[in-house]
């Protein structure tokens, strides 16, 4: 079943990467907002989700608890709401490469959450690869041009922001997917963060021109770009541990990096090679020391 859960997380990060495509192609030709577009694909993706959920027999048909209710609420606003936003913010800051690496130090702090809560103890080869895999991500994101990297301090307080978001929307949520199932969690999570997100920038102020082209890469953004990797990530978790889940969705900067050589003419160097082959190395290592970490029973009462 762990294979399972690594597919899930692997699938995650390679659709986040074609999203991430698909977002440029939108901010460059049609210099769509990235407010308005995280506003829409949250709002759109949840409603998806949420109406798929009624028709699922597999769904648990529970009713939240007050208890309940609120870690739902907290996972929507800083989870959801908060992994989106500050991403966004970052890139504006400083840029797409800086914001891709600062969220990346986001398996760091899962480690060191579960390390402090005694879900995992310190292991030294562990620790290792989690370090080693940052270093190659660094290498493949910047080509080891580390002078060209320009990041302000707003840049990085939102982008190690965006990196704590998304270490508690992979940790705060694994009680209620068990409970609750995944495919409802996400969508209510989504839809609450997209309901919010109107008070940022309303989906029905587009600030762009409409045409067929750019609403199908919005469609495919909502579809293949937020429900499903999303959907995919919090599935991850019923068989591997938060830590591997976070580790895992490297493939998006690896396929980012990939598409953006083949799409864009971008150039690729010696120094990413030694990152991706760095990455490939590390995560294997790490897949086969990481043992699933399950939600005991008896938390799961309220």
């Amino acid at each position: 079943m762990k294979i399972k859960g690594v597919i899930f997380a692997c699938s995650a990060g390679a659709l986040w990467a074609v999203s991430g495509i698909m977002c440029q192609i939108l901010f460059k030709e049609y210099l769509v907002s990235p407010e308005w577009l995280a506003s829409t694909r949250l709002l759109a993706a949840g409603g998806l989700l949420t109406g798929i959920s009624l028709f699922q027999r597999s769904v648990p048909r529970k009713n939240f608890s007050s208890k309940d209710l609120l870690s739902l609420v907290l996972f929507s606003l800083i989870g959801m709401l908060g992994v989106q936003y500050t991403y966004f913010k970052a890139i504006q800051y400083s840029g797409a490469a800086i914001a891709t690496i600062l969220q990346f130090t986001g398996p760091i702090f899962i480690f060191i959450f579960l390390v402090l809560h005694k879900e995992k103890r310190i292991n030294l080869r562990e620790t290792a690869l989690l370090i080693v895999t940052f270093i190659s991500v660094f290498l493949i994101v910047t080509k080891g041009e580390v002078e060209t990297l320009n990041i302000s301090a707003a840049g990085f307080v939102v982008g190690i922001a965006s990196a704590i978001t998304l270490a508690f929307y992979t940790i705060q949520p694994r009680k209620l997917l068990v409970k609750y199932g995944e495919t409802r969690i996400a969508g209510l999570g989504m839809l609450i963060a997209g309901l919010t997100f109107q008070l940022i920038h309303p989906i029905w102020r587009p600030d762009f021109q409409m045409d067929s082209y750019s609403l199908s890469l919005v469609s495919s953004i909502i579809i293949f770009g937020t429900a499903l990797p999303f959907l995919f990530q919090l599935s991850s978790l019923r068989f591997i541990e938060a830590s591997l889940a976070g580790v895992l969705t490297v493939t998006e900067p690896i396929l980012a990096t990939l598409l953006s050589v083949l799409l864009f003419n971008s150039q690729f160097t010696k120094i990413q090679l030694l990152g991706f082959v760095g990455v490939i190395i590390s995560v294997i290592l790490l897949t086969r020391l990481s043992d699933k970490k399950i939600v005991p029973e008896d938390e799961l009462t309220d």
